[in-house]
């Protein structure tokens, strides 16, 4: 099971959920948090799967345009480093 759920979030600035994986989907096996997931008939999906999204997206609209490379990019810019050079977004907060 992965540790981290596996939902791309964000409208502005898509990056993984930090929430911590509670399951697997049923569908897909990706990794899901509570607030990513529901119940079906089936077992636990996850929302990109009950919207019938092939990409691990929380939200339809942006997940017409991610392709995979975009989804890799955003997984490697959430790994933080000690000395944040291998960041690819700034931090603004």
């Amino acid at each position: 099971m992965a540790n981290q759920c596996e939902m791309v979030i964000g409208y502005l600035v898509p990056h993984r959920c930090e929430n911590p994986a509670l399951g697997t989907c049923v569908r897909c096996g990706r990794g899901y948090c509570d607030e990513h997931t529901n119940a079906t008939k089936e077992g636990r999906v996850c929302l990109a799967c009950q919207q019938g999204l092939d990409m691990p997206v929380a939200l339809p609209i942006a997940a017409a345009t991610f392709t995979a490379a975009d989804l890799t990019t955003f997984g490697r810019s959430s790994t933080w480093d000690d000395d944040d050079s291998g960041d690819m977004f700034s931090d603004l907060s």
